[in-house]
């Protein structure tokens, strides 16, 4: 016969691996703590975010939790994990400098046919462009154009140029800020 022992304070049913599995239990953490650890993660990420933040803050304690069996200590393993995630995607965001970036869709696109004005200050843009990507370092000119005209992927530029995924992305990012400046600078 089987002595049970009493539950901590705070803790879950979650008696036996062989009783309850692991998963079901982070299912019930999930269901128990998922709108609270959300509404914790939207004061530091946007919205959109957030939801993914929770989502990969239960993946861990899914992959990494199973020593961590009282809900109180599964909670504060969530809400650190959710945290230390939060400030990797603000990090991440720094670095790539994502609030620069603009959608496509909110670009206007040249008509196909132009009149002599608007083929003039296209050929003029052009011309500017290109003497903006010879001022760059060739290294970040070569990331540059290889993502923008070769269609390769910052992993891909990596391996090709031997750097870290990391500095591609710096790379593309410094490019992309400097043409910028250099467009915004013309009347």
């Amino acid at each position: 016969m089987k002595h049970s022992t009493p539950l901590a304070a705070g803790s879950l049913p979650y008696p036996m691996l062989d009783q309850v599995s692991h998963r079901a239990y982070v299912t019930l953490l999930f269901n128990k703590h998922r709108i609270a650890l959300q509404r914790y993660l939207c004061r530091m990420v946007p919205p959109e975010d957030a939801a993914e933040l929770v989502q990969e803050s239960y993946y861990r304690l899914l992959r990494h939790g199973e020593m961590v069996r009282i809900e109180a200590l599964a909670r504060s393993f969530l809400f650190q994990t959710a945290t230390n995630l939060a400030r990797d995607h603000h990090r991440r965001r720094l670095s790539h400098r994502a609030a620069q970036h603009v959608q496509i869709d909110d670009c206007e696109l040249p008509e196909e046919h132009q009149g002599p004005d608007e083929q003039l200050t296209g050929e003029q843009t052009y011309a500017l462009l290109e003497r903006a990507l010879d001022e760059l370092p060739q290294q970040t000119r070569n990331v540059f154009l290889l993502h923008r005209f070769g269609d390769r992927s910052y992993p891909q530029i990596a391996a090709a140029m031997n750097l870290s995924v990391r500095t591609v992305a710096r790379k593309m990012a410094d490019a992309v800020e400097h043409l910028s400046a250099v467009l915004e600078s013309t009347p």
